[in-house]
């Protein structure tokens, strides 16, 4: 059985598309400067008592 990676792409033409994609997100700045709220953090850490 081959390992397989996790990856956003599979190919270059799925790279050129993701490229376009990403090409008209908008940055955090530009969010919060249109009245709304970026994508929270996924992931907090905590401290371990």
């Amino acid at each position: 059985m081959s390992k397989r990676k996790n990856t956003m792409v599979r190919d270059m033409k799925d790279l050129k598309k993701q490229s376009k994609i990403m090409e008209n997100m908008k940055t955090n700045k530009q969010v919060k400067q249109g009245g709304k709220l970026p994508d929270p953090i996924q992931y907090k850490h905590t401290k371990s008592k």
